[in-house]
């Protein structure tokens, strides 16, 4: 697990509510604080859909447990935009299974891809700093800690790809 500061706030928001850049990840959750606190649960519910609708669902998205961050994006977008910024925010971000099959395909990672619950990025906003804190959860207990060493580089290298500068707390 690591925590990075973003040093220029304005750059994070618009990657992540401007641009497809984060559209590829799943939401588990946003919280949103502006004139009321805004709750989004990015958990699928099965029950809203048609059986029809469902396989199209599960033939659409990577996982059927939360929603692509395309889809909430908008959404935030609404809450977040004006002149005023926010009290505060929290996106929780999963990272879709290929991806996490990729990283445990990497040599380096000794881990198999079916004991990696998740690989999660949170994202929040307090006090006029952005930070991401990355996370980790296993099926079971693992000792190997080269899937969560793998993870952070990657997320590393997807904020500096974005062009986000960052300092590591």
């Amino acid at each position: 697990m690591i925590a990075l500061e973003i040093k220029i706030t304005k750059n994070i928001m618009n990657a992540l509510l401007l641009s497809e850049q984060f559209d590829s990840f799943l939401t588990e959750e946003a919280v949103i604080t502006t004139y009321n606190t805004f709750h989004i649960d990015g958990h699928l519910v099965r029950d809203f859909y048609s059986s029809e609708e469902w396989e199209q669902v599960e033939n659409t998205h990577p996982s059927t447990a939360f929603s692509c961050w395309k889809d909430i994006r908008p959404f935030c977008f609404q809450l977040i935009k004006g002149r005023k910024t926010p009290v505060s925010f929290k996106v929780v971000l999963h990272a879709a299974p290929a991806l996490i099959e990729k990283i445990a395909a990497n040599p380096e990672c000794g881990v198999a891809a079916s004991l990696i619950r998740s690989l999660v990025l949170n994202i929040r906003y307090d006090n006029g700093k952005v930070t991401c804190i990355t996370g980790s959860a296993f099926t079971t207990f693992v000792m190997d800690k080269s899937a969560e060493r793998l993870w952070d580089t990657y997320v590393r290298q997807l904020l500096s790809s974005f062009g986000l500068d960052f300092e590591e707390q």
